[in-house]
């Protein structure tokens, strides 16, 4: 599905299947210079079980034209206007790393027509600090950085795919390769800045689902809980064995997850 707003072109992955006025939407938002299929599984499973699912291309991501946006409020904004151009009931918001943040960020500010039903941040810290060896290489080497990100974001090296024939590390270095060399210095430096998510969990209302790897080295699970255990909104599921590239190491428990949550939270009859 392409999505235009002010004559620029986005995208967002639907499995295929058209959107129907009926029906809840989730929608997903990736990290940092990544694209729509680290939600493969999960966006797949949503959409042939009775949901609208559109997982997105950020700005100047993936296939979505458009220059790269270079705050987290700026993603956000552009997140609500996404939303608010989708049919459906309500909305589901799914948001991994940076994700996250955007999607904490456009909750907070909601206004949309259709009611925000739930709010799942997956791999979430805050501060989401970034190391300034990584910030260097990422606007100076940004090879290195991917080669940086990719390591930290795994458990292991070296095999242990839940699915037969895939191999995460080398797929996130190369969709981090074929990406805009821009985007992963802006994208660091827009978490890195990003300021307002105490206000915003203070303020928030929406139920939601913090998922973290119990060995996540980027976004450690502790900041998640710390988050969680403050708010009377919010519950945490930690996945053991899992780092921040969650949704490729664990998939099945990161989409069980959030079929629990998810259909929890129903629009109200």
């Amino acid at each position: 599905m392409h999505i235009e707003l002010n004559g620029i072109s986005y995208h967002g992955y639907t499995a295929a299947r058209e959107h129907t006025s009926d029906r809840e939407t989730v929608v997903f938002i990736h990290g940092t210079s990544m694209d729509h299929t680290v939600w493969n599984l999960q966006s797949r499973y949503f959409a042939y079980h009775g949901y609208n699912t559109l997982a997105m291309n950020l700005p100047g991501h993936g296939f979505s034209e458009g220059p790269l946006l270079t705050s987290i409020e700026a993603m956000a904004d552009w997140l609500r206007e996404i939303v608010d151009r989708t049919s459906g009931t309500g909305v589901h918001l799914v948001g991994h790393s940076m994700g996250s943040l955007i999607c904490l960020q456009a909750a907070s500010g909601y206004t949309d027509s259709k009611p925000l039903l739930s709010l799942s941040l997956v791999g979430f810290s805050y501060p989401m600090s970034v190391t300034p060896v990584l910030l260097d290489a990422a606007k100076n080497q940004p090879a290195e950085a991917y080669s940086m990100m990719t390591q930290w974001s795994h458990t292991s090296q070296l095999g242990g795919e839940p699915n037969p024939g895939f191999w995460s590390p080398g797929m996130q270095m190369s969709m981090m390769s074929n990406a805009n060399p821009d985007a992963v210095y802006q994208d660091l430096m827009a978490c890195n800045d990003y300021a307002g998510a105490e206000s915003a969990l203070q303020n928030l209302q929406t139920p939601t689902l913090f998922i973290s790897g119990l060995l996540d080295k980027m976004a450690p699970c502790k900041l998640a809980r710390k988050h969680a255990e403050a708010s009377t909104f919010a519950s945490i599921e930690q996945i053991p064995q899992a780092g921040h590239s969650i949704m490729s190491e664990k998939p099945d428990e990161v989409l069980k997850a959030l079929q629990r949550f998810i259909r929890a939270n129903p629009i109200p009859a």
